[in-house]
Parts: C-alpha cells; sequence; structure tokens
C-alpha cells in the first residue's frame, strides 16, 4: 500500500488563501489629490491683531466640495474700491511675499478641512509725509494660489492709497488646525 503524503498539498492550499485574504484586504490605491479649484474653495478674512505698525488678518480656505483638493504657494492679494471687478486697485501693484523658514508646503484639504494664510496690511503711521494718501479700504481680492478667478471679501482697513510702497504683505498656505 502506497502512503500519499498530504503536506506539499495543504502547504500550497494554505499559501494560496493567505495571498487571497492579503489581496482582498488591501485597499486599492487612492490617487492624489487634485488641486482646488474655485468652486471647490469658500475663502473667509478675518481681523486677528495689530503689529508693528501693520494690521494682521487670517485668509481661510475651506474645502466645500466632497472630494480632496491641495492649495500650495501664495494667494494673490489686493485692496480694491469695490467688491467686484470694476473696483480700482488701492496701494502697490503687488504684494511682498512673507518668507517662512524652510520650504512652502503643500495643504491636502479633505471635505470640510481649511488651510490658512497670513494677510499684512500696512498702517498708515508706517509711511510718512506727502507718500501717503490715508484711505478705509472696504473690499479684499483674493484669488488662491494658482487660480485667476477673484473672490471680494468685506475688509476695513486703514492704509495708504497714493504710495508707491509695499501695503500689503501675504503669506503662503499652509494646512489649519
Amino acid at each position: 500500500m502506497r502512503t500519499v503524503s498530504l503536506r506539499v498539498p495543504a502547504l500550497l492550499l494554505v499559501t494560496a488563501l493567505t495571498a487571497l485574504m492579503v489581496a482582498a484586504c488591501a485597499s486599492p490605491a487612492r490617487p492624489a489629490p487634485a488641486a482646488c479649484t474655485p468652486v471647490d474653495l469658500r475663502i473667509t478674512v478675518a481681523y486677528i491683531q495689530s503689529a508693528t505698525q501693520h494690521a494682521i488678518y487670517g485668509l481661510r480656505f475651506t474645502n466645500v466640495s466632497r472630494t480632496g483638493c491641495k492649495l500650495t504657494g501664495y494667494p494673490a492679494v489686493s485692496l480694491v474700491t469695490a467688491g467686484n471687478s470694476s473696483g480700482r486697485q488701492i496701494g502697490s501693484p503687488r504684494p511682498l511675499l512673507m518668507h517662512n523658514p524652510g520650504t512652502v508646503k503643500t495643504a491636502t484639504l479633505a471635505p470640510g478641512q481649511h488651510a490658512l494664510a497670513l494677510l499684512a496690511v500696512a498702517e498708515t503711521v508706517l509711511f510718512t509725509g506727502a507718500r501717503c494718501n490715508p484711505v478705509l479700504a472696504h473690499w479684499l481680492r483674493v484669488c488662491p494660489p494658482h487660480l485667476r478667478h477673484a473672490v471680494y471679501l468685506p475688509i476695513k482697513a486703514h492704509t495708504c492709497s497714493s504710495s508707491p510702497d509695499q501695503v500689503l504683505e501675504i503669506g503662503p498656505v499652509y494646512p489649519g488646525s
């Protein structure tokens, strides 16, 4: 009588079942989130504090879509005279960029999460003599990083309208907490 060894087929069966279970439990690779679009975001501004002749504001970019998206870089900002595209720009045409230590980071936003950016507005006391034509700005135009779609936000900022100096400084977006 011949004896048949079941060790090899049993080992093969256990190996095959283990491989199937691992494959079934592994989640498929998710694609990286795409860059945020204007419809993905709700943008708000809030006064934070006054610091060394600047008023500091926080810009909040909230993901209102059903999918994740990401923001990297600096938003485009300017003070304007009206809450639409007919408003004239107040002050210099380009803000200074705040440079944080290290590299600019990408803010990956799940639905409902937000990213932040700091905005500094130079107050009139920073300027001297005829260089400053004091004005109260009522509108802030904001474009998210790498987008051209502008959002107009109400703001009350005392600054200079005729100054060749920079009246705005903007920081990069960073993940909110």
